[in-house]
């Protein structure tokens, strides 16, 4: 394992692209097992909002596919509801993809309508179904829809995302497998087909809408296969609201990308970014397969990469990227093939913060320690098979969920299960949500705090002293954390109740001696500061030079 280390003098020529590797701690979290009444590989889709869960697991060697909603009920995990296969079919695909927002839940069921079967497994060869489900009083089925131009083979609803009232589907074998998503929008109680997005370089096989995502006025759509420019090394495409229609206007591809990455394997858009997996890259170090996750950043109608995120070490056939979420400036990437001490295909994830030094590792997602043997991961279980992060309620509700479709559960039976992480413990993934846009300006309007901001230490770099000034727009409970680079914790000042105001100057901003937990000078190099007021978090980058 390495350990990047940068000196001042190349602080000032650190841009976007770099990663800050570090040896990231190993994150604990929730087990969740999946319930009774299910079949195999529950978590092989899942998504997360606010305290609600859902997970699915798919039609499997003549298994009913179907999906499982819980509630968080203190430290455990209720069930709420279990949607099966409509109609008992086996080879529908129902679950395979999942998204939760608000009061409605969409889940895919690709193959439905299809009657081949094929040897290994079913497949239905359908033109697919997409199921939304509406909480009034409970869970109910809403609708059920697929567009009036789709055939077989097309798998309407491969992928599914969703943001307020405005959903997509993907269907990556549509039109000779160039691909094609589907927008649709609720009116009046109805979901209402307003779009059909294709690339404008569509490529006969190129599955374009292999995973989609949308963020309120921004959809983004990976094709893993396309020629972009080499053989397989795949494409990810922008699109935007513009007025009642919407519109291409980026497409994006790695600036390291070759033949064979599959870029665009997996996708998903947070504000101003997007993250790309390319769970096939080789990487530097050439190990066929190991992955790779790309974020870029868009100014209006154009996106430049800002950082190339991997696994701290590197192992061929991981499959890092395969599955990916984002929220602002937290990052979540699966590995399912990773081979573990638990054994070959146990898989992990991994959590990753944008901090003012670039995007840092800030943990491991792979349970393999404190754990007898026997119990725990195993082979084959593929921890990371499906990821997904939420933010949107506060430090509360902050969570992740993390799905190992083939966890032994149920005295030894491929069960399933999931992971449900605090984002913001220090035991959990450390990765707080922050304010954007990030910056100084606008924190004041007529004299009233217009948010609540956390602002650059001073002086920036210090020995051995140093004040962090901030903003509260409401009364808050305040603290202040303070880690290395490797991501332990250095000490911690608690402020207290303070009151909403402005703490700028050196009398009413927090005050660091340069000192940790046992009163011992810290050494020169890079600090991470993290302010927590409430349900605000956000983090900063120091530098102590002596």
């Amino acid at each position: 394992m390495k350990i990047l280390q940068i000196s001042f003098a190349c602080l000032v020529l650190l841009v976007g692209q770099v990663v800050l590797s570090y040896a990231a701690p190993d994150a604990e979290g929730v087990v969740v097992p999946r319930p009774a009444g299910g079949d195999t590989n529950w978590g092989h889709s899942v998504d997360i909002y606010g305290t609600t869960l859902i997970a699915g697991y798919t039609s499997y060697v003549g298994n009913n596919g179907g999906v499982f909603i819980l509630e968080q009920k203190g430290n455990k995990w209720d069930l709420i509801v279990q949607f099966k296969t409509p109609g008992g079919n086996t080879r529908d695909q129902y679950g395979h993809a999942v998204a939760l927002e608000g009061d409605y839940a969409v889940v895919s069921a690709y193959e439905d309508g299809g009657k081949k079967p094929v040897a290994g497994g079913p497949l239905g060869e359908g033109p697919g179904l997409v199921y939304v489900y509406e909480r009034v009083k409970g869970w109910t089925q809403m609708a059920t829809f697929k567009p009036a131009d789709i055939q077989n083979n097309d798998r309407f609803g491969y992928s599914v995302d969703i943001s307020g009232t405005t959903l997509v589907a993907g269907t990556p074998f549509h039109d000779e497998e160039k691909g094609a998503v589907y927008v649709y929008a609720l009116d009046n109680k109805q979901w209402k087909q307003v779009a059909k997005l294709q690339a404008d370089d569509a490529g006969v096989k190129n599955r374009f809408g292999w995973d989609c995502a949308i963020s309120e006025n921004t959809i983004v759509v990976g094709a893993p296969l396309a020629a972009a420019p080499d053989r397989l090394s795949g494409a990810a495409y922008i699109f935007k609201r513009q007025g009642d229609a919407w519109a291409q206007v980026a497409k994006i591809t790695p600036e390291d990308g070759d033949g064979g990455d599959s870029f665009g394997v997996s996708v998903d858009v947070s504000k101003s970014r997007v993250l790309i997996g390319a769970n096939k890259d080789e990487n530097e170090a050439k190990k066929r397969g190991s992955g790779s996750a790309y974020i870029f950043r868009g100014v209006g109608d154009v996106y430049t990469q800002e950082a190339k995120l991997t696994a701290d070490e590197l192992q061929e056939g991981a499959g890092f990227g395969l599955t990916v979420a984002l929220d602002v400036n937290r990052a979540l990437v699966g590995a399912p093939s990773t081979d573990t001490k638990r054994g070959d295909d146990s898989g992990a994830a991994y959590a990753f913060l944008n901090t003012d030094a670039g995007w840092v590792l800030q943990a491991r997602i792979i349970p393999e320690k404190g754990q007898p043997e026997g119990q725990g991961l195993t082979s084959g279980d593929n921890m990371g098979s499906a990821v997904a992060i939420d933010g949107k309620f506060g430090r509360n509700f902050n969570l992740a969920a993390v799905g190992v479709q083939w966890d032994a559960q149920d005295g030894g039976a491929d069960a399933g299960s999931v992971y449900i992480f605090d984002t913001e413990d220090d035991e959990g993934l450390n990765i707080p949500l922050s304010v954007e846009p990030r910056g100084d300006f606008a924190l004041t309007m007529f004299g009233d705090i217009k948010r609540t901001a956390l602002l650059q230490n001073f002086p920036n770099p210090f020995n051995p002293e140093t004040w962090i000034p901030y903003t509260l727009a409401d009364n808050a409970d305040v603290n202040v954390r303070i880690y290395n680079v490797e991501g332990k914790l250095v000490r911690k000042l608690d402020i207290g109740y303070q009151r909403a105001g402005s703490y700028l100057s050196r009398e009413k901003a927090v005050y660091w001696d340069g000192r940790d937990q046992l009163g011992e000078s810290v050494s020169s190099g890079i600090y991470f500061y993290t302010l927590k007021a409430d349900a605000f978090s956000d983090t900063r980058r120091m530098v102590i030079l002596k």
